[in-house]
């Protein structure tokens, strides 16, 4: 991921950064490629006790091992973030449920912050053995891995409080500036609707990319971007706890999604790693059937994108 730009309002900054500490937005992170340890803090409905067949299903290495290593990308709220500015306790949707997964298979997790664009390469280089960070079911990442879907979400708009840009739906980015996280999903579909846009004679896209989510907040928030378009879940949680609900709004559209596809989120696992696949979607599915995934997902506001099967590979974004 590239650099974020430097910035010569220094107090402004750490004032805002400190905002968005507060409200758990962006919490203080490790150096992209830090690990985290196996974890054994408990989960919102995380169950009691394991599930001896479920265990079974798992490959002998993490049989042996006693730990699945879930690779994700913090902050991304509210499926990943810390507990505390500064802190080194994740939380969020994908660390509860990693959390409740492992219980139910009888094993540990370790979550292990890394660069996004870096965790797919640490899967197929085995220095991982799953990405759980809100990540799309795309046919793009199926050549590489396989999903078991857990979640299904939409895009929308976030943008400053009042909406200045005035943007009701996609067409209304032609001109203007639009802060992405590198690497994305949609960074690559704001390029081809900026491409779009230049075909049909209008203004293109001017595409800011951050590292992280942080840093696209606060491109907003001075005015630098527009926007952020964001998976509805993640953009809904922003508005909502960010500066009490003041900073931010939501330009929802059905041409958003339509533009930058929305879709299955997935537990992304090696596409010749089917034991542990097979493994992943049971244990998901008896956290669906005992009620564990959906009082997670009321932990975070999010139920409206909550599934009852869970299935592979059903992303068509």
């Amino acid at each position: 991921m590239k650099a974020a730009p430097k910035r010569t309002y220094m107090t402004t900054v750490v004032a805002l950064v400190l905002a968005l500490t507060a409200c758990n937005l962006a919490p203080s992170r490790p150096a992209p490629g830090a690990t985290g340890q196996a974890s054994d803090a408990p989960a919102a409905g995380t169950p009691a006790a394991a599930d001896a067949a479920l265990h079974d299903l798992l490959p002998e290495r993490i049989k042996s091992a006693g730990v699945i290593r879930v690779a994700t990308n913090i902050p991304y709220p509210p499926w990943e973030m810390y507990t505390t500015a500064g802190g080194k306790q994740p939380t969020g949707i994908d660390y509860d449920l990693s959390q409740a997964l492992a219980a139910k298979l009888g094993v540990r997790v370790s979550f292990d912050n890394m660069a996004f664009d870096g965790m797919i390469p640490a899967l197929l280089a085995n220095k991982a053995d799953v990405v759980m960070a809100g990540l799309f079911d795309t046919p793009t990442r199926r050549e590489s891995l396989s999903f078991v879907d857990y979640a299904k979400d939409g895009y929308s708009m976030l943008v400053a409080k009042g909406n200045p840009g005035g943007l009701k739906d996609v067409a209304d980015l032609s001109g203007k500036t639009v802060a992405v996280q590198s690497s994305t999903s949609e960074e690559a579909s704001l390029n081809k609707l900026s491409d779009r846009f230049k075909a049909e004679g209008k203004p293109g896209v001017t595409v800011l990319r951050f590292p992280g989510d942080s840093e696209a907040f606060l491109a907003i928030k001075s005015g630098k971007a527009v926007a952020r378009v964001q998976a509805t879940s993640a953009a809904a949680y922003a508005v909502k706890t960010f500066d009490n609900g003041n900073t931010f709004e939501l330009v929802e559209a059905p041409s958003v999604t339509a533009e930058f596809g929305g879709g299955l989120e997935g537990i992304g696992v090696p596409k010749a790693d089917t034991e542990l696949l097979t493994a992943l979607q049971k244990a998901l599915q008896a956290l669906m059937d005992d009620g564990t995934y959906l009082k997670i997902l009321a932990e975070y506001g999010v139920e409206n994108i909550a599934l009852t099967k869970a299935e592979i590979n059903q992303g068509t974004a």
